[in-house]
């Protein structure tokens, strides 16, 4: 049973398809890329932390594409195992942006026709992982239907119970009991499906205490968009850019890194705070619609847990990574899930023949040597999961 709950999560080999297991990376650094689409006409996946992808398909033809990159067609039979994807040239402008605000405007005067306002369905893929004190401790994977009122939410629109129908089709999970040595009676409350959905579709705009930079690329069609705080509140260190399309003003990608210096929250015996959030969110042109949808994904937070008497120190990663496909559907969506609750305190029973042959999300080598650590014979460790 060991062996069997170590092989549950590793890519198989299905006869009759093609398949690849390959690796891609920056041209230049040689390091990983996450977040490529690799796909064909029927079929896609992306590259984990590790550059890493695993892609089954009848078709033969097999395409590699992130955004600011030289994107790279070739087939099952030529394709290499590692892929080197060119950076696209940025135009970097003379000055510092200035006209911000009316750049920004645009953006937002173009939110009704660029993004869908009606309800509309799609597929997800949502893997959640906690790691505690740089250790993984949980891992999960959930993939199933869902149902949205609307995509992007303005100033007067408010957020209400039923925004959101989740139907899990297939979930697998993996966690440790009593990581927490001495303090067993920390639990990590992870991300809800709702909470999940709801930050990645949450964007700040800069503002006047915000130094930004344009780079230009795809012939002056596109723009980064970068911005770095430079205000008063020396707790607050935030950076990160945008990608727009100048041509519709549209939002194609997001990221922001902020580290924080805040006071501790108080919770039973224990103090608590947030002192790095992390995301990232890549948008796509829906090509029947005309209209921009959630493609990919990803929020990292880490807080650090101490004592009223200071005696330990702890800190937790959370990191959630959210893949949509499947856009505006014509699907019935059937809630089966509390979209409220905890992701890991949610159960639905594992089914081997869906992950052995899906193209999602290859785990990376971490996240396998966990598994296997876990899984292994001479394992003591006390295991929460739904693989037996």
């Amino acid at each position: 049973m060991k062996k069997l709950f170590c092989l549950l999560f590793l890519p198989l080999f299905v006869n009759a398809q093609n398949q690849k297991l390959g690796i891609v990376l920056d041209a230049e650094s040689k390091e990983p890329i996450e977040f490529v689409d690799v796909y064909n006409t029927t079929d896609n996946t992306i590259t984990n932390e590790n550059g890493k992808y695993f892609l089954l398909s009848l078709k033969d033809s097999i395409a590699f594409y992130k955004l600011g990159y030289e994107p790279q067609k070739t087939t099952f039979d030529t394709v290499a195992d590692t892929i080197l994807l060119n950076q696209k040239t940025f135009e970097l402008s003379e000055v510092i942006l200035t006209n911000k605000d009316r750049l920004f405007t645009q953006v937002r005067k173009a939110v009704p026709e660029n993004y869908p306002s009606e309800e509309f369905k799609e597929q997800f893929f949502i893997r959640s992982l906690l790691r505690y004190n740089g250790n993984i401790t949980r891992i999960q994977d959930i993939q199933g239907k869902l149902k949205r009122r609307t995509l992007l939410y303005h100033s007067n629109m408010d957020i209400e119970k039923k925004d959101f129908v989740f139907e899990v089709q297939n979930m697998r999970k993996v966690g440790l009991k009593d990581v927490t040595e001495n303090e067993t009676d920390i639990y990590f409350r992870l991300r809800s499906l709702k909470q999940i959905l709801l930050e990645t579709v949450q964007i700040s705009i800069v503002q006047k205490d915000f130094e930004i930079e344009e780079k230009y690329f795809d012939e002056q069609k596109k723009v980064r968009v970068e911005f770095t705080y430079n205000g008063d509140n020396k707790k607050l260190n935030t950076s990160g850019y945008y990608i727009i399309n100048l041509e519709d003003k549209a939002i194609l990608e997001y990221y922001q890194l902020t580290h924080l210096d805040i006071d501790f929250k108080q919770k039973k015996d224990i103090q608590y705070r947030v002192t790095r959030y992390e995301k990232n969110i890549v948008f796509d042109k829906d090509s029947k619609t005309g209209k921009y949808v959630l493609k990919n994904g990803k929020i990292k937070s880490l807080v650090e847990v101490k004592n009223n008497e200071e005696t330990f120190q702890t800190f937790f990663e959370s990191e959630d990574i959210l893949k949509s496909y499947g856009h505006f559907a014509n699907f019935k969506v059937r809630k089966n899930v509390n979209e409220n609750k905890d992701v890991f305190k949610l159960n639905y029973p594992y089914n081997a023949k869906f992950w052995v042959s899906q193209n999602q999300l290859l785990l990376t080598d971490e996240m396998q040597h966990f598994i296997r650590k876990v899984g292994s014979e001479s394992s003591e460790f006390k295991v929460k999961s739904n693989l037996n």
